[in-house]
């Protein structure tokens, strides 16, 4: 199987961005069967905290634009965020490593699979 997994960073090395911070995610492909995964594309987004505020239309505004992943994975994610994320059907996954780090890891810890990427969180 072949997903696509959204990755918040500004240097697209690390995941270093906080869901609500990130103006850009850097997008994958995961393709499960042959255990590999390629770099797909960048893209901005309008990061929806402001200061520690944030709407759910800013959530929405991010979502439009990174809405067909599977996953997303960020540095950290507040509750609300989360909560929205999820509630999108969409996985988040808290993995502050770099991205070539945590798509290794991705393929290894196969809990996902139980539960096809919904409602699971990595510390």
């Amino acid at each position: 199987m072949t997903y696509k997994i959204a990755f918040a960073s500004n240097d697209g090395v690390q995941v270093n961005e906080h869901f609500g911070r990130a103006g850009k995610f850097y997008i994958y492909s995961l393709d499960t069967e042959n255990e590999d995964y390629s770099f797909l594309e960048a893209r901005d987004v309008p990061p929806p905290c402001k200061g520690g505020t944030h709407e759910a239309a800013g959530f929405e505004a991010v979502m439009n634009v990174i809405g067909d992943v599977s996953a997303i994975v960020a540095q950290r994610a507040g509750q609300g965020a989360a909560a929205f994320i999820r509630q999108k059907g969409t996985a988040l996954y808290q993995i502050p490593l770099e991205i070539e780090q945590a798509l290794c890891l991705l393929l290894e810890d196969r809990t996902w699979e139980v539960d096809k990427w919904q409602y699971h969180t990595k510390n």
